[in-house]
């Protein structure tokens, strides 16, 4: 009787620590980068459609501890060979506001065979996470006032679901 009591004790220690629940997973602030972007989604200028009817994504994270800002830039249904700089700005698409970074020689986007293109650039500065931001795409360098597609940054959503 007391080896059945001793087997079924050890059979309770052995099952229950299994049984306790934890969180499979749990997602910490710093960790989800998704939360901490700020997203634009590029589309064409209601003056050059039918001209081009260009698409893209845009986002802005932090890097480097906060110290620096990276933005990438990706674009599809663009003109195959076409190298088109692009410009970070205060304020809104179709409004004229402060360059805050230019994408051009090495972060120009260059688009590749499928139509497609993608860049990235950092400045070494600290985001500034209030206000408006927009994202032009340039005909080309030679035609710099031309913008061929535009965004404007939203900011991240923080609202912790229920």
């Amino acid at each position: 009787m007391s080896s059945r009591v001793g087997y079924l004790t050890l059979l309770t220690l052995l099952v229950l620590p299994a049984c306790a629940r934890r969180p499979v997973a749990t997602i910490s602030t710093p960790d989800n980068v998704v939360a901490l972007r700020w997203n634009a989604m590029l589309s064409t200028p209601s003056a050059m459609q039918g001209v081009v009817q260009v698409e893209g994504r845009s986002w802005i994270t932090s890097v480097d501890e906060g110290r620096k800002t990276r933005v990438d830039v990706e674009l599809s249904n663009v003109t195959v060979g076409g190298n088109h700089p692009w410009v970070l700005r205060t304020g809104q698409c179709g409004m004229s506001g402060g360059e805050l970074l230019r994408g051009n020689g090495n972060s120009a986007l260059k688009v590749e065979r499928d139509g497609r293109a993608k860049a990235d650039a950092t400045m070494d500065r600290y985001f500034q996470t209030t206000g408006d931001y927009a994202l032009e795409v340039l005909a080309s360098s030679e035609n710099a006032t031309t913008v061929i597609a535009c965004g404007n940054f939203a900011p991240p959503n923080m609202s912790v679901p229920r």
